[in-house]
């Protein structure tokens, strides 16, 4: 069951996060990586998952197809490899800006699970989404955006750079080298689907704890006045002064 025991300590290293990463969404990495060390009480190891490194080091070949609308639309699926195989690793896009501390989700874990992610019920409406690219309907939609990987788990052994670069859009993004059993899940607040969950001023259950703009963050001019927009453009401010003291 999940237990402090996955919280970095003096005997652990840093809990690994790899974040997609895709150039025309430079900003929303930034933000997102910097929402996540803002809130967190325990250290992290973030990496970006740029799918032009992954080629030139041969760990990934396969050809873009029409319905990808990133960058990292499958190379998500590599953490476990990246991870080398050992303990646990989240998988996140990029368009997410997290308002609380990652440590309360890894105390969720539950080493039964092969992955744990939100179980999402969700049909997107529009025809396109960020900037233009095409909205795919699929099952278990925005359940692989963000994925907490039991990367030693014998089942996600089979997410080898060959697999990866060659199985169907359909295979990974369903999870379909897994049992459902095998599907843990966490609270909705963990993937917060901007302009389609909603908070319950009542139900604290229900306050987001990261903003996943999943149609569209205001990184995009068509998306400026989107659901969360300030939040997000607070973030953006934020980083940019520490940027810019650094220096």
């Amino acid at each position: 069951m999940g237990s402090v025991d996955h919280l970095p300590n003096a005997t652990l290293p840093p809990f690994k996060i790899f974040i997609g990463y895709d150039s025309r969404e430079d900003a929303a990495f930034e933000v997102c990586r910097h929402s996540l060390l803002k809130h967190s009480s325990i250290p992290l190891e973030i990496s970006a998952i740029k799918q032009l490194d992954l080629r030139a080091a041969g760990l990934y070949w396969r050809d873009r197809g029409p319905t990808e609308s990133t960058d990292f639309s499958f190379t998500r699926f590599l953490t476990p490899y990246l991870a080398g195989f050992q303990g646990w690793a989240m998988f996140v896009d990029c368009d997410f800006l997290y308002t609380a501390d990652i440590a309360d989700l890894i105390t969720l874990l539950d080493d039964s699970y092969a992955v744990m992610c939100v179980h999402h019920d969700y049909a997107p409406t529009e025809a396109t989404k960020m900037d233009g690219v095409v909205q795919t309907v699929y099952p278990r939609k925005n359940w692989s955006s963000m994925v907490l990987y039991n990367c030693a788990h014998p089942k996600n052994m089979i997410l080898t750079p060959e697999l990866v670069s060659s199985q169907s859009g359909a295979f990974l993004h369903r999870f379909m080298w897994l049992e459902d059993d095998e599907i843990g899940s966490v609270p909705f607040a963990w993937n917060f689907l901007a302009g389609h969950n909603v908070v319950d001023e009542n139900d604290s259950s229900t306050f987001p704890k990261a903003i996943h703009y999943t149609s569209g963050g205001p990184w995009f001019e068509m998306y400026k006045d989107c659901k969360f927009a300030d939040l997000w453009l607070m973030g953006l401010d934020e980083f940019t002064k520490e940027k810019l003291a650094e220096n």
